[in-house]
């Protein structure tokens, strides 16, 4: 029951984020399509802060998830000293 509940939170929020991406790509489309010279002057600045944001939230991500593999390993190695010493 519960990787049944984790999967449909998993799925849940998969669904929202295609959501809030899918909002903000139709946003800057429009914004895009209303403000075509301006879009075009900032094109290039607007391109290098997204792909820095994209990569700083990659190397978030990668970090948070090296900590959470680090702490299940202490874990693990704290679970079998006290196995073996009991």
């Amino acid at each position: 029951m519960k990787a049944h509940l984790q999967r449909l939170i998993a799925y849940g929020t998969g669904a929202l984020a295609l959501v809030v991406v899918a909002t903000a790509a139709g946003s800057a489309i429009t914004y895009a399509v209303m403000h075509g010279t301006e879009t075009l002057t900032h094109l290039g600045n607007s391109a290098l802060q997204g792909i820095g944001m994209a990569i700083g939230g990659c190397l978030g991500s990668a970090l948070v998830l090296r900590f959470k593999v680090a702490r299940h390993y202490v874990k693990g190695v704290l679970k079998e000293v006290s196995e073996k010493h009991a």
